[in-house]
């Protein structure tokens, strides 16, 4: 297959997929409203009290997994604390295990390990000037 044929089918398939996806997530998003109108009617004609609808979200906001990791970040502020600490131990361990290596390249580049260790220092840093003060 030509390069350029190939290219043109990458990209453009790539747009083909994200229409798609844009397009069943607001045919989605139009079926629950939709859903949510008959409800409420169904709901009116007995004469039950109905809250309110709930806020239409900004359209601007973050939205799937990146919303999730977001929101829970926000949620424990401590988060650098443990990711520090996960990061810390992970760089000890690698560089235990490539400096106890009985190979020569290994016992070299043992150093790398001490990368995830300064990041998690890095990431516990963060919390200790970060932190929310203790309410008194």
């Amino acid at each position: 297959m030509d390069p350029l044929t190939f290219s043109l089918i990458w990209v453009f398939g790539w747009v083909i997929l994200l229409l798609v996806a844009w397009h069943m997530r607001s045919s989605r998003r139009q079926r629950q409203l939709e859903l949510q109108h008959k409800e409420r009617m169904m709901a009116m004609e007995k004469g039950i009290p109905l809250p309110e609808l709930p806020a239409e979200e900004d359209s601007g906001r973050r939205s799937g997994l990146v919303a999730e990791i977001v929101g829970a970040i926000r949620i424990n502020p401590r988060w650098p604390l443990g990711l520090g600490a996960l990061f810390v131990m992970l760089g000890i361990g690698i560089s235990a295990a490539l400096a106890l290596s009985q190979e020569d390249y290994h016992y070299r580049v043992w150093s790398f390990g001490l990368i995830p260790v300064f990041f998690g220092l890095g990431l516990m840093l963060h919390y200790a000037l970060t932190r929310p003060s203790a309410p008194r």
